[in-house]
């Protein structure tokens, strides 16, 4: 099976609220038309999006099997937290119904409204074992709070005890504001926020006093691999981190998992050769990136090798 770990849909629901806020417009842009505040793009639009049967036209097309969706940024956090609980539930039934209706095709991982705590605990019960769902789908920040926050420690607890995997996607830095030349924020800004995510939550022991759930990494780890040397002793030379992590950095990190939405040859054989077959599971970055296994089919390494990329690993891991 051709299995796609990294994919949006486009919810109407979404679009509509993000709309509704004061100071959005539209703008054109390479995709079809931006949402914009502030001079600053909100989220990309293009009206074939839209459109129910896009994806499996695609997927039919490219003779992919299934497929795992999930919001795109800035997923739900954009909004007032007391409105996200709210536009939780209709976004996330909108993609649950879509998906229920295509369930030999599509999966859905919801977004929780973690601007408000209680009203995420109480989303995640909801929607964990609705049919046609496979996992949750968490921000690498949330409006520039870390995931590593103690606010959101009940959240990876209930997590952790329904052991529901998890799928990161990154999300605009804190400075984003400082990013809008050449698309800087998504180009650079997305690979930062997604590194500084995942030290965090090691650092800071979530992956310590949570170890029952699976992490799955956007990008291929979002180029982590190369500073992964200048963390190895965090675990016994910096005093607070020490207190939290009981291995080096490089267990904890040999312990998530890895799409791989960089598309490059080299930064996938890195990954494959520290993280190992069974630890990447392939993605398109569907409907931002046209995409095909073509990449991991060119890998140096053995069919069983690529085919757990390409699909065994993610039915075992979502169980498919």
């Amino acid at each position: 099976m051709k299995i796609d770990t990294h994919a949006h849909y486009m919810a109407k629901t979404f679009y509509e609220a993000i709309e509704a806020m004061p100071g959005v417009s539209r703008k054109a842009d390479p995709y079809g038309l931006q949402l914009v505040r502030d001079g600053k793009t909100v989220v990309p639009l293009n009206e074939k999006w839209l459109d129910p049967d896009d994806q499996l036209r695609e997927m039919d097309r490219k003779g992919f099997d299934m497929r795992l969706v999930s919001l795109t940024t800035p997923n739900l956090y954009i909004f007032p937290e007391k409105d996200q609980g709210e536009i939780a539930k209709r976004v996330n039934d909108e993609t649950i119904k879509y998906c229920e209706q295509r369930i030999d095709r599509l999966r859905a991982l919801p977004s929780l409204p973690l601007g408000d705590v209680a009203a995420s605990l109480k989303e995640l019960d909801r929607v964990a074992t609705a049919k046609g769902v496979a996992g949750i789908s968490i921000g690498s920040s949330v409006a520039g709070v870390p995931l590593s926050d103690p606010r959101f420690e009940p959240v990876w607890k209930r997590i952790d005890e329904l052991r529901i995997p998890v799928v990161e996607h990154p999300m605009h830095p804190k400075f984003n504001a400082d990013m809008q030349d050449m698309n800087l924020s998504i180009l650079v800004g997305f690979m930062f926020d997604t590194q500084l995510m995942v030290v965090r939550m090691i650092l800071n022991g979530i992956f310590e006093r949570y170890p029952n759930f699976p992490f799955l990494v956007a990008h291929t780890g979002a180029g982590l691999l190369d500073i992964k040397h200048r963390l190895r002793g965090a675990h016994n030379r910096n005093p607070e981190s020490s207190k939290n992590m009981k291995k080096p950095f490089d267990d904890y990190l040999k312990g998530l998992y890895f799409d791989t939405c960089m598309n490059d040859h080299e930064v996938l054989m890195d990954a494959f050769h520290f993280m190992g077959p069974d630890r990447l599971m392939w993605g398109t970055d569907y409907p931002f990136v046209d995409n095909d296994t073509k990449q991991v089919e060119g890998m140096e390494i053995s069919t069983a090798q690529k085919q757990a990329i390409i699909g065994d690993n993610a039915q075992r891991l979502f169980r498919l």
